[in-house]
C-alpha cells in the first residue's frame, strides 16, 4: 500500500492547550478573589485545581493479544522505533511513554533504585527475552521522546499481550486497565477477534471510556480480502449483548497509509474530548462554585452595609440561632448515611464473600486432590495451589466490588439529594434573614464507588513440604497421599479464610473512607457557607467604622467584583 501524507500531528491537541491555558487564566483569577474574601481554603482547592489542569495526563493504552504489532503502532505514532519489536512475545511490562526533550529510558526497581537508560538497553528491562518474568524486579519503565502526540500531556502505555504463553502477561494488561483514560484495541488480519481478544475486550469496555479499534497488518492483504476481513471483525465486535463497536480502522502499523492517518486524527480527537473535557468539566464546577461564593460574599457585603452596627447585631444572632438548626439537621443526615453504609457489608459484601469461599474450597480441593494423585512435588503444589487462589480472589474481588457499587448507588443518590436540599434550605434561610439573593450551595461531588483498592493479593505458601515428607514416611503410598491431601485441604482452607478476611476488611475500609470523605464535604460546604456571612459582616463594620471616604471606596470595590464575576461567568460559558 502506498504511503500518503499524514494530517499534521497535534493539531486538535493544540486547540485542548489553549483552552486549558485559558482555562487556568480563570482559576488563577479565582484563586486571588478567594484569597481577597479571606477564603484560604478555596484558595488552595483553586490553585490546586490549577495544577491538576496544567499536568492534565492522558493516559493511553495499546491492548490486545499477543503479536499484533501494538510496539509497532506506537512506534509509528512517535515517528522511529523507539519500543522492542519481535517475533516472540516482547513486552513484559507496561511501557510508560511520556514527552522529554530527547529519547531515553527510565527503569525503576522494587529496590527503589532508579536507571537512566539510553533506548537501545530497553529490551533488557521490558521484554520477556531479556527479563523473563520480571527477574531483574521491574517496577516501572518510562520511555521519554520528543514526538508531537506526547507534547500535550499524552501517555502512551504499551502493554504485555494476553494469551501468550506467559501468563502473568495477561494479569499485567489487565491491571494497565485501572489508569487508562482511553484504549486503541489492536487486532490483526491474520487472525481477527479470537476468544481470548473477545473475553478482554469486555474487560477493556467496562473500565475505559473512550475505544479505538484497529485492525493492523492491512498490507498483507489485497483490497477486497481487507474488506471481507473487516466486515468479519465489525460483526465479531458488534454483538448485541456488547453493544455497538467504536469505528475500526483497517491500517498497515508499518507504512504510512490512509488508514494510519485517519486512524491517527480520530486517535486525536479521542485525546482532547475524553479526559481533556473531563478536566475542563470539573473546572467549569469548580470555577462556577468559587463565582457563587464570591457572588454571596459581595451580595452579603452589600446588606450588611445597609445596616446599622445595631441591626447587623441582631441579625447575627438570628444567624447564630439557625446554624445551630443546620448543625443539628447536618449531624442526622450523617448518621442516617452512616447506618445505610454500614448495612452494605453484612447484607451485600458478606454474602458475596461466603460464596466466594464456597465456590474457592470447591475448586482447590478437587485440584490438590488431583495434584497430590499426580505424584507431583510439595512445592510446586503449593505454587500451583497458590497461584489459582490469587487468580479467584482477583476474579471474585471484580464481582464483589460490582455487587457492592450497584448497591452503594442508591444510598448515595439518597443522601446526596437530601444533604443538596438541607443546603439549598439553609442557604435560602440565610438569604430571607439578610433581605438578599444568593446562589445556592451545594456539594461539589456525590458520594460516588468506594474505590482505591487496599487488598493485598500474594501466593500462598502452604507449607506443604516438611509435612508431606513425614507423612510419607509414616504412611506411604494411597494412605500417605490421602493423609497428604488432608493436610493440604486444611491448610488451603486457612489461605481461603485470610483471603476472605482481607476482602471483608478492604471493602469496609473503603466504604468507611468513602462515608468519612462525603461527611467531610457537607461539613466543609457549611463552613464555607457559615465563613462567607461571617466575613461579609466583618468587612461591612470595617469599612462602617473607617470613615466616608472608606466606606464609598468598598462600594465601588463591590460594583467592580460584580463586573468581574459577571466577565468571568461569560467565559465560563463560552
Amino acid at each position: 500500500m502506498g504511503a500518503v501524507p499524514e494530517a499534521s500531528p497535534g493539531s486538535s491537541l493544540t486547540g485542548w492547550s489553549q483552552a486549558r491555558d485559558r482555562a487556568m487564566q480563570v482559576l488563577d483569577r479565582l484563586a486571588e478573589m478567594a484569597a481577597r474574601r479571606g477564603d484560604s481554603a478555596g484558595e488552595e482547592g483553586l490553585r490546586a485545581a490549577r495544577e491538576r489542569l496544567g499536568a492534565g495526563r492522558l493516559n493511553l493504552a495499546v491492548l490486545g493479544e499477543f503479536k499484533r504489532g501494538k510496539s509497532t503502532l506506537i512506534n509509528r505514532l512517535l515517528g522511529e522505533p523507539v519500543l522492542p519489536v519481535g517475533v516472540v512475545p516482547m513486552t513484559s511490562l507496561p511501557i510508560l511513554v511520556e514527552h522529554g526533550p530527547r529519547p531515553e529510558v527510565e527503569i525503576e526497581l522494587t529496590s527503589g533504585e532508579r536507571l537512566r537508560l539510553g533506548p537501545g538497553d530497553l529490551a533488557d528491562y521490558a521484554t520477556e527475552v531479556g527479563n523473563p518474568e520480571n527477574r531483574r524486579q521491574v517496577t516501572r519503565v518510562v520511555v521519554r521522546h520528543p514526538a508531537p502526540i506526547l507534547a500535550e500531556g499524552v501517555v502512551l502505555v504499551d502493554t504485555p499481550g494476553i494469551g501468550s504463553a506467559h501468563d502473568h502477561n495477561t494479569e499485567v494488561a489487565h491491571r494497565a486497565l485501572a489508569e487508562a483514560d482511553a484504549a486503541v484495541f489492536v487486532l490483526s488480519v491474520d487472525s481477527p477477534a479470537s476468544r481470548a481478544e473477545l473475553d478482554f475486550l469486555r474487560s477493556v469496555r467496562e473500565r475505559v471510556g473512550r475505544l479505538i479499534y484497529v485492525l493492523n497488518k492491512a498490507d498483507l492483504l489485497s483490497a477486497p480480502e481487507l474488506t471481507e476481513a473487516a466486515q468479519f471483525v465489525r460483526r465479531m465486535l458488534s454483538s448485541p449483548a456488547d453493544g455497538p463497536p467504536a469505528q475500526l480502522f483497517p491500517l498497515s502499523a508499518r507504512e504510512g497509509d490512509a488508514g494510519f492517518a485517519g486512524f491517527r486524527a480520530q486517535l486525536e480527537s479521542a485525546l482532547t474530548g475524553g479526559r481533556a473535557s473531563l478536566l475542563l468539566e470539573r473546572m467549569r464546577g469548580l470555577s462556577r462554585e468559587a463565582l457563587a461564593q464570591e457572588r454571596r460574599m459581595v451580595a452579603l457585603q452589600r446588606s450588611a452595609m445597609r445596616l446599622s452596627s445595631q441591626e447587623a447585631r441582631e441579625r447575627e444572632r438570628g444567624l447564630e440561632l439557625l446554624l445551630g438548626e443546620v448543625r443539628r439537621t447536618a449531624t442526622d443526615v450523617e448518621q442516617l448515611l452512616r447506618a445505610d453504609v454500614a448495612r452494605l457489608v453484612p447484607e451485600v459484601a458478606q454474602p458475596a464473600i461466603e460464596e466466594f469461599r464456597a465456590a474457592a474450597l470447591g475448586t482447590l480441593s478437587t485440584r490438590v486432590v488431583g495434584l497430590v494423585s499426580s505424584g507431583i512435588s510439595p512445592r510446586q503444589m503449593e505454587e500451583q495451589v497458590g497461584a489459582q487462589l490469587v487468580g479467584l480472589v482477583r476474579d471474585w474481588m471484580e464481582r464483589i466490588e460490582g455487587e457492592v457499587a450497584r448497591a452503594l448507588e442508591p444510598v448515595a443518590d439518597r443522601h446526596s439529594q437530601r444533604a443538596n436540599q438541607m443546603l439549598a434550605t439553609s442557604s435560602a434561610q440565610i438569604a430571607a434573614l439578610f433581605e438578599v439573593d444568593l446562589p445556592p450551595v451545594s456539594l461539589r461531588e456525590g458520594i460516588g464507588a468506594a474505590s482505591s483498592r487496599l487488598v493485598l493479593l500474594e501466593h500462598q505458601q502452604l507449607a506443604l513440604e516438611a509435612a508431606a515428607s513425614s507423612l510419607r514416611r509414616l504412611a506411604p503410598g494411597r494412605l500417605g497421599r490421602r493423609l497428604v491431601a488432608r493436610e493440604a485441604i486444611s491448610r488451603m482452607e486457612e489461605a481461603v479464610d485470610r483471603h476472605c478476611g482481607r476482602l471483608r476488611y478492604d471493602i469496609s475500609t473503603r466504604l468507611d473512607r468513602k462515608e468519612s470523605e462525603w461527611r467531610q464535604q457537607l461539613r466543609e460546604a457549611l463552613e464555607r457557607l457559615e465563613e462567607t456571612v461571617r466575613r461579609a459582616f466583618e468587612l461591612a463594620e470595617t469599612a462602617r467604622s473607617a470613615g466616608a471616604e472608606a466606606w464609598s471606596r468598598t462600594v465601588a470595590d463591590l460594583d467592580q467584583r460584580d463586573g468581574e464575576v459577571e466577565l468571568l461567568e461569560r467565559k465560563l460559558a463560552s
